[in-house]
């Protein structure tokens, strides 16, 4: 090769989107070297009493008839979890930790692909990705066996198919985010299938009316293939409605027992210990109010009978083998259901303090993912190795000190952010209205919004905390949002300077014209 071409090809191979990519994923590699030299390591503990996971005997002998009976939450984590189990029964923790691994890495470029997707410049995209992949919040997420790292995975992998789809209509782009969006329903039963059919249908009928350019797909044509793509995985996440409708009456998974278990602590957290007992005395509400999150004790059984036995034992199983509660049990939405009525009971007679805590759910939904149960506890050994790390990152990209309660960059960062993020969803709904657009940018952008707008509401209304947990799970989109307004008031800068240039240069012609007219 000549020695110019060599110069000038060496250059262009630098500024080259798989040299960034490469670059990104490197990055990523090194990092959880370091960070497992550090003594990170994977906590799957939560397997063995969190609410959300199902007994860890019956996963092992019972996996199949466990995940028909699961009543609390679709089946997604408890499946992944059930089948890591049989697949490798010697290795369990580490094919958790490699498949965690693998979701970072996806992560990694899914995100990177994004944000170069939206014409963010690769190096500022490659340190965007870098800083949301390597921060020690992300690895306290990575390094714990539960569903908000996986379902932040997803929300990336979504909006990058997106993405690709309303540019391209490949059929294969579609399947994918379809069936990334099916996934997010099989993990949280707050993706449920009336958002998924929303978004399949904002996604149909924002395709172009006709042929913009040549060779582009029709309309018609487009609307089929989108609608074709959405129909198998939305399939079977109405699956999981139906077989809860058919079994339990409910016709969302769980909404029995996590709705009263919710309600019963928005209504009574913070209520002086002496009110809660005078209620309990005189019969307005049922003991299990003061102690909603333990009802392991045995004496809890003379307040809600057992109900008959039928033979399942993830339904008729008050206990877990490991002695913590089973959020499946007859006995537990029985528990929900008289933990609903209290809950009623204590609304109508103290409406300030659901009121109170609802406030607190907000202020709560500002402050960093790190900074809530059990993440936050400081002899979780993860905790231990990146305490440092964590202090530091709390510090520079939320504004919060180690020993302050408030994160004080918060406080603008989301509320510009979502701002930013209804008013471009705006523009880009009421021109879709008028003329159906599939501008990729603006539905990727209103996809972020849409979802970071849902998940914030849902979560302070109806949950009774880690509001900023929820937050962990859209992230991503939180980047999105980030990088599209950097972009947009950059773009302005950088296009305000031209026309001042050009404007300059106009000026300076005509000084000079009228100069040499003058001479004449």
């Amino acid at each position: 090769m000549p020695e110019a071409k060599l110069e000038t090809a060496i250059p262009s191979r630098l500024r080259s989107r798989k040299f960034y990519l490469l670059m990104a994923i490197g990055i990523f590699v090194v990092s959880r070297c370091i960070y497992y030299w550090m003594g990170v390591r994977f906590d799957a503990t939560p397997l063995w009493f969190y609410w959300q996971m199902i007994d860890p005997a019956l996963l092992r002998d019972a996996l199949w008839q466990s995940l028909l009976y699961l009543r609390t939450q679709p089946p997604g984590l408890n499946l992944f979890i059930g089948v890591t189990m049989h697949l490798f029964p010697q290795h369990t923790v580490a094919a958790f930790h490699a498949t965690y691994l693998g979701l970072g890495l996806i992560l990694t470029i899914c995100l990177f692909l994004l944000l170069d997707g939206l014409r963010v410049s690769r190096p500022v995209a490659l340190v965007i990705t870098v800083v949301c992949v390597v921060s020690p919040v992300t690895v306290l997420y990575e390094n714990w066996l539960f569903y908000e790292y996986p379902i932040a995975v997803l929300f990336a992998v979504s909006a990058l198919f997106l993405h690709r789809y309303t540019s391209s209509g490949r059929r294969v782009d579609g399947l994918v985010l379809f069936s990334s969006l099916a996934l997010l329903g099989w993990f949280r039963v707050f993706y449920h299938i009336l958002w998924f059919c929303l978004t399949a249908v904002l996604i149909v009928y924002a395709l172009p009316e006709r042929r913009r350019h040549p060779g582009e797909v029709r309309l018609p044509i487009r609307r089929r293939r989108t609608v074709l793509c959405a129909a198998g995985p939305g399939v079977l996440l109405l699956l999981i409605y139906v077989k809860s409708l058919v079994l339990f009456g409910l016709w969302v998974p769980g909404s029995d027992v996590q709705g009263g278990i919710n309600l019963a602590a928005i209504t009574s957290g913070g209520l002086p210990p002496d009110v809660l007992t005078g209620m309990v005395s005189s019969g307005a509400i049922s003991p299990l109010v003061q102690s909603a999150d333990r009802l392991e004790p045995t004496y809890f059984v003379a307040v809600v009978p057992m109900p008959p036995k039928t033979g399942i034992p993830i339904l008729d199983r008050r206990l877990k083998s490991t002695g913590w509660i089973n959020m499946d049990s007859l006995w537990m939405a029985a528990a929900a259901k008289q933990l609903r009525q209290d809950g009623l009971v204590l609304l109508r007679a103290h409406p300030r303090t659901a009121l109170s805590n609802i406030g607190q759910n907000i202020r709560r939904s500002f402050l960093p993912a790190d900074l809530v149960w059990p993440l936050d506890q400081a002899r979780l050994p993860n905790r231990l190795a990146l305490s440092p790390w964590l202090d530091v990152f709390d510090l520079l990209l939320y504004g919060k000190p180690p020993a302050h309660r408030y994160a004080f960059f918060s406080y603008f960062t989301i509320p510009f952010l979502l701002w930013f993020g209804l008013r471009r969803s705006a523009r880009w709904l009421t021109r879709m209205i008028r003329h159906p657009s599939s501008n990729a940018d603006d539905m990727t952008i209103s996809f972020a919004f849409g979802n970071v707008a849902y998940l914030t509401v849902v979560a302070i209304l109806l949950s009774a905390g880690d509001q900023n947990r929820y937050a962990f799970e859209v992230f991503p989109l939180y980047t999105i949002l980030l990088a599209s307004a950097v972009l947009g008031v950059t773009t302005k800068i950088r296009t305000g300077l031209f026309r001042g240039r050009e404007d300059a240069i106009i000026d300076v012609a005509q000084m000079q014209r009228s100069g040499n007219g003058g001479q004449c």
